[in-house]
Formats: C-alpha cells, sequence, structure tokens
C-alpha cells in the first residue's frame, strides 16, 4: 500500500520529513494489516477492491461522488455495499459510490458551508487536515484546486475508509496517514491552511495544542477551528466532572472569550468567529451507517437543551486565526 505520493519532494517535504512519515505510517499500517484484528478485515476490504477505479469523481455538491452507477453490475454493487457496510461507523459524509449512497451521521456538507465562506480559498495551498476521518472534507477541498492536503487519522475504520474511497476515486494530491498529532509536529514542512475540527476538547493542554499548530504554518497561514463551546460572554469554560454527552475524553469547554484568549496567548492574531451553531438531528443522527449511538442518546429524553450529564447541550463555534 503507497503511504505518500511520489511526489512528495516537490511538495515541500525535506528527506527527514518524508523518512520520518514513512517509517511510523510503515510500522502503524504493518501493525494494523497483520496484528490487530480490525486491521486486518479492512485491509483486506481494500484490498480486494484495489483494482476498482472510477471513470468520474464529483466534489461540488453536498454529496461527494467517485463512480457512475453504470461503471458496476448490480451483484458487484451489492458486494461492495456490503463491504463498505463493515467498515463503519460511517461518522462525516454523505457519498455516493457507484451509486451506492452512504448516509453518514454527520450531514458534514452543513458544517463545510459554515466553514467555507469564510476561509481563504484552498487554491494552490498546501493544506493540513488533523483528525481527517474519512476524508470528507479533503475531497470537499477538491473543487478549489489546493496544491496537497494531508490528512492525519489515528482511528482504524476512518484511516481505511479513507483508503477505501481514494483507491476507487484515484485524488493524487491528496493522502492521509495513521497517525496523531504529536507524531507530525517535528516535521520541517510547514502548511498554509491547517483544519482543526472537532479535536480541541480532547486536549489537555489546549494551548500548548494551539501553540505546536501555529508553529506549523507559513507566514500567511491560518488555522481553521471548529470545537464544542459553551454560550455566554463570560471568561469561563466548562470542565466535565467525568463525561460530555456520553464522551470521556472531554477536558474543557470554553466560551467564545475563553477561545479568543487560548488563540491569542498561542501566538495568532486576526482572531475571528465566524459561526456558532447549535448541533440538531438535522445535522447529526443515526442511520443505517453507524452501529453506535448519537446526538439523541446523550442528551436528556425530557429536555434536548441538557446533555444526559446535565451539561448545556452541544454548541460548535468556528474561529478563523492568522499569523
Amino acid at each position: 500500500m503507497k503511504i505518500m505520493p511520489s511526489c512528495t519532494n516537490e511538495l515541500g517535504f525535506s528527506d527527514k520529513d518524508i523518512s520520518h512519515l514513512e517509517t511510523i505510517s510503515g510500522s502503524r499500517i504493518s501493525y494494523l494489516s497483520k496484528t490487530d484484528n480490525k486491521g486486518k478485515l479492512f485491509s483486506a476490504v481494500v484490498n480486494k477492491y484495489s483494482s476498482l477505479k472510477a471513470s468520474y469523481t464529483g466534489f461540488t455538491s453536498s454529496v461527494v461522488k467517485i463512480g457512475n452507477p453504470e461503471e458496476i453490475d448490480d451483484n458487484l454493487r451489492t458486494e461492495l455495499r456490503n463491504s463498505l457496510l463493515t467498515m463503519w461507523p460511517w461518522r462525516k459524509g454523505p457519498f455516493e459510490i457507484f451509486g451506492i449512497y452512504i448516509d453518514s451521521e454527520w450531514r458534514s456538507n452543513l458544517k463545510w458551508d459554515r466553514v467555507i465562506s469564510s476561509i481563504k480559498s484552498p487554491e494552490g495551498r498546501h493544506i493540513l487536515d488533523i483528525g481527517s476521518s474519512n476524508g470528507y472534507y479533503m475531497f470537499r477541498m477538491m473543487e478549489y484546486n489546493p496544491s496537497m492536503v494531508m490528512g492525519i487519522e489515528p482511528y482504524t475504520n476512518f484511516y481505511y475508509q479513507f483508503m477505501m474511497l481514494n483507491s476507487m476515486a484515484g485524488i493524487n494530491n491528496i493522502f492521509t496517514l495513521p497517525l496523531r498529532f504529536e507524531d507530525v509536529t517535528s516535521l520541517d514542512k510547514k502548511f498554509d491552511t491547517i483544519f482543526c475540527m472537532g479535536i480541541l476538547y480532547h486536549r489537555r493542554s489546549p494551548v500548548d495544542f494551539l501553540t505546536q499548530i501555529r508553529k506549523m504554518l507559513t507566514g500567511d497561514g491560518e488555522v481553521v477551528l471548529e470545537t464544542l463551546i459553551i454560550e455566554g460572554e463570560t471568561h469561563t469554560a466548562l470542565i466535565p466532572e467525568d463525561r460530555y454527552a456520553k464522551m470521556p475524553n472531554v477536558y474543557f469547554i470554553p466560551s467564545i472569550p475563553v477561545l479568543a484568549s487560548w488563540l491569542k496567548k498561542a501566538g495568532f492574531r486576526d482572531i475571528r468567529c465566524v459561526d456558532i451553531s447549535a448541533t440538531t438531528a438535522e445535522e447529526q443522527r443515526k442511520t443505517e451507517w453507524i452501529n453506535t449511538e448519537t446526538l439523541a442518546d446523550f442528551l436528556k429524553p425530557d429536555d434536548n437543551s441538557r446533555t444526559i450529564e446535565g451539561y448545556p447541550a452541544p454548541v460548535r463555534a468556528v474561529f478563523i486565526a492568522g499569523l
């Protein structure tokens, strides 16, 4: 399995970067495909369809489309659909793969629409997507002709979902590595845009995390930060006692003023909050393509303004910040 594009040097990665990324990614992929039970299953699925190449891709609408229905017969479509289902949960989407509609848990097009109008055009830019999941946002970026998009995604299901999708789509200037953020912070490579969506509240030290992101940006770079917030203008943050919306690893949920101060302390300038949106069942809901709980399970049955633990229900903000 190819780890990085062949033209990586031309994209600004040093020889040291390439060696580092290929070594740690290769080690991780080897473990997943040979030792980890889930990784072995998903690696086999990707390999099974490695010869299936789409003659058409479409990235300009809410549904990422890979392949036309007429490119495969109904028997193969049924087999492929069953194989895609084994890779669940499909969190991000929607996708249409050779006529197979993947109705993902999140209608990620809604978040994309809130983000894309407020950022610098991805055209010609070198982009990093932290926690890139199955690559939905990376594929949507293709409408704007970026030079390169690199995703990092440590979760086995989501990494192999991307590998499956791009094996069929064949987009040469995007790739995902099965790594954590800490694995890429030593790179010489700098990025023009860094997407960090749905990650910050999982970090024990948010200012340190944001500072490291800033160090990875070019001089005119910007971070696109989407995260949980608590509403209000007070300088406060919610620190869940145990879980938040059943998530065990949520450390800080800041107010807008606190989040702005974190970005400032991390060295960012031109800090803008461009959107605040409550998460609703229109955007996150149970579908055939997930095998886990979803938003409705995380809220009080008799009061959807509160999480099951009694905290304010999820509200998310999008911040854009530069250097």
